[in-house]
């Protein structure tokens, strides 16, 4: 164990919440170590180190809930490759959030991670990838030749037995609609047999038009 991850540890044990870490076990957030402290102060905490692949390498192999999600937040986005590899370690929708939005959507392939994410037959790589979607919408990323993958995938997704793939399959969908017009239509015309989710998104775009 490095130097630096002996003081990150010791700064977690002093800012350590037992019963918001007792709370997430009961939910079913389960982890070796869960210091139960506020993604908030992680953000702070991460703000004090030098942006550091080799640290945040050491972090996320540590099953301890800060531990991994400082490792999203210290890792250089622009250098970071193993998207495709994080994503196995990843079990519950806190981490996926965490992951995909400070590091995996940051990344220079993070269009083509999502794509390849969304067609996986596994829960969270899925989770992940249109976790990632919705950022790069957010950021206005056009799907242009991807398209009809998106939405083939997407109404899997849709279909699925969990609440949480369905969730944020609907969440993506939800934000490449906001970016026009154009792209909220194409989305209601791909999903208008699907009532309530027909009806979900068309509120969420007459409220944004």
């Amino acid at each position: 164990m490095s130097e630096k991850q002996k003081e990150i540890r010791k700064k977690l044990r002093l800012a350590m919440n037992g019963i918001t870490s007792s709370a997430m076990r009961e939910k079913g957030v389960n982890y070796k170590l869960n210091f139960g402290v506020p993604i908030m102060n992680l953000r702070k905490m991460a703000q004090e180190y030098t942006p550091n692949a080799e640290l945040a390498e050491e972090l996320w192999k540590e099953n301890t809930r800060e531990l991994k999600i400082l490792a999203t937040l210290i890792y250089p986005s622009e250098f970071f490759v193993k998207t495709l590899d994080w994503v196995n370690d990843i079990d519950n929708l806190e981490l996926a959030e965490q992951a995909s939005m400070n590091l995996f959507s940051k990344t220079p392939d993070a269009p083509e991670n999502a794509l390849k994410l969304i067609q996986s037959e596994k829960l969270y790589p899925q989770i992940c990838g249109y976790l990632i979607y919705a950022r790069l919408f957010m950021a206005d990323y056009q799907l242009d030749e991807n398209k009809e993958t998106f939405f083939i995938c997407t109404a899997k997704a849709l279909d699925s037995e969990s609440l949480i793939l369905r969730n944020t399959a609907l969440i993506s969908l939800k934000k490449l609609g906001r970016q026009s017009i154009i792209h909220a239509k194409d989305i209601l015309a791909q999903y208008q047999t699907k009532t309530t989710i027909y009806e979900d998104l068309k509120f969420e775009f007459d409220y944004y038009s």
